[in-house]
């Protein structure tokens, strides 16, 4: 969007200015006011409104319930993504073929590595409010008194 934007007519760029969230709206909060600016854009701004095609399309292949064609529907995505005239998107599409083992399984089992990562950045918060420990061991001992989820009733 950004690169795209100096090379536009100035009266377009003047109607361009202020529409990064545009971009980003879900259907739910896309106005008809907002939707009729994105039809602008979407015609002046040619590789942004590939890129948001592309967001979109990876959304709702994300959001479809699970089956086994779900790998094929990926595998046109990275197509389309890699055949597209941007860059970054080229390099998404080649950082998501590298990990479409672990989407799919995500998909699939519909897991997450969100609760590790909350305790992850816990155990960071209690390390930056202790401002160190004597040693090792009692920082672990700070760490299960703390998110160890122990029973304190005796």
């Amino acid at each position: 969007r950004q690169n795209e934007h100096p090379h536009l007519p100035v009266e377009s760029r003047r109607q361009a200015k202020g529409t990064r969230f545009l971009w980003q709206y879900s259907d739910k909060w896309m106005t008809e006011s907002r939707q009729e600016k994105l039809i602008w854009l979407r015609a002046q701004m040619k590789l942004t409104s590939q890129c948001w095609a592309l967001k979109e399309l990876a959304k709702d292949i994300w959001n479809r319930s699970w089956s086994e064609e779900r790998r094929d529907d990926w595998q046109r995505w990275l197509a389309l993504a890699a055949n597209s005239d941007v860059p970054m998107m080229k390099n998404a599409a080649k950082t998501i073929g590298k990990r479409l083992y672990g989407i799919l399984n995500a998909m699939r089992h519909g897991v997450s590595n969100g609760n590790a990562e909350a305790l992850n950045s816990k155990i960071r918060l209690l390390r930056i409010k202790a401002r160190g420990y004597r040693n090792r061991e009692r920082f672990k001992l700070g760490v299960m008194f703390h998110y160890g989820k122990l029973n304190m009733a005796f």
